[in-house]
């Protein structure tokens, strides 16, 4: 049987390039706003359209590579440019307010409409795994993960299909995690929404969707579940951790395996911002 995540996330995954030629990866949540309507987002990070603020706010378009189903059911990849601010000079993405919170989503629901043979698979609302969700399903530590994505900006040849990896929770979801970056020389503590996974995160991981692996025969509350594990939405890679090796002269940064994803709670207040339910 095939896995599930290869006709969902596969498909809800991008990678994107901004103005700098620098590549990261997003994905497509869907926000209700009727029983018939709603709006599509892409979520990513804030440093993938640019780790500086003062260049996202004048960034101006971002390229998204998109799977296209042609009359004969092959899928080919396309590319495509979304504006980042309209005519009348409004922006259509929104960052969270929390400087530490690297999450930043796009309005691209009028990009969705003008391609209807994109295949149409996002996560919605409901597969976001807040804290009610993600107690009621006991997701913990050592629970097994995939990350969807383009590491290294990787990619299929003739379609854009992202990779798959697997990996595990490393530290408690819902628990803030603490550390210390350098600023221009100046050290500061940081106390981050997020929880770490095990999963050989290297860069261009960015932006990639933490999902609960859909595992036969997890075990919820005691008992053996006899279908899969849903495939919800826990969180969104936003780093990846290093770890100095020493050498003879030094030391040399080397990947020590581990992502920094932040909590799924994050996500939802990002795209709440374009409904004025939080304050900008």
């Amino acid at each position: 049987m095939a896995s599930p995540i290869s006709e969902t996330w596969v498909y809800a995954t991008m990678l994107i390039k901004n103005e700098w030629s620098e590549t990261g990866t997003g994905f497509l949540v869907f926000r209700p706003i009727s029983t018939s309507e709603g709006k599509v987002f892409l979520v990513t990070n804030k440093h993938v359209l640019n780790s500086k603020k003062e260049l996202r706010d004048i960034a101006s378009e971002l390229t998204v590579y998109l799977n296209i189903k042609n009359p004969d059911g092959s899928i080919s990849g396309e590319s495509a440019k979304i504006q980042l601010v309209s005519p009348g000079g409004a922006k259509s993405w929104r960052e969270h307010p929390d400087r530490d919170v690297d999450v930043l989503a796009i309005d691209i629901t009028g990009l969705i409409v003008s391609y209807p043979q994109i295949e149409k698979k996002w996560a919605n609302y409901e597969d976001i795994a807040n804290e009610t969700k993600r107690r009621e399903l006991e997701v913990s530590i050592g629970d097994e993960i995939l990350t969807i994505g383009y590491p290294l900006g990787l990619r299929h040849r003739t379609s854009n299909f992202p990779l798959v990896r697997a990996g595990i929770i490393s530290t408690r979801i819902g628990e803030s995690l603490e550390d210390e970056i350098d600023e221009a020389g100046v050290k500061r503590k940081r106390v981050l929404r997020g929880f770490l996974i095990d999963g050989a995160t290297i860069p261009g991981s960015s932006g990639s969707p933490v999902v609960l692996k859909p595992t036969v025969g997890r075990i919820t509350r005691g008992a053996i579940q006899l279908g899969s594990a849903p495939q919800v939405l826990l969180g969104i890679i936003a780093e990846t951790k290093l770890a100095p090796i020493q050498v003879n002269h030094g030391v040399i940064p080397s990947f020590a395996g581990l992502g920094l994803a932040f909590d799924a709670e994050t996500i939802n207040e990002t795209i709440e911002l374009f409904f004025n339910l939080l304050k900008d």
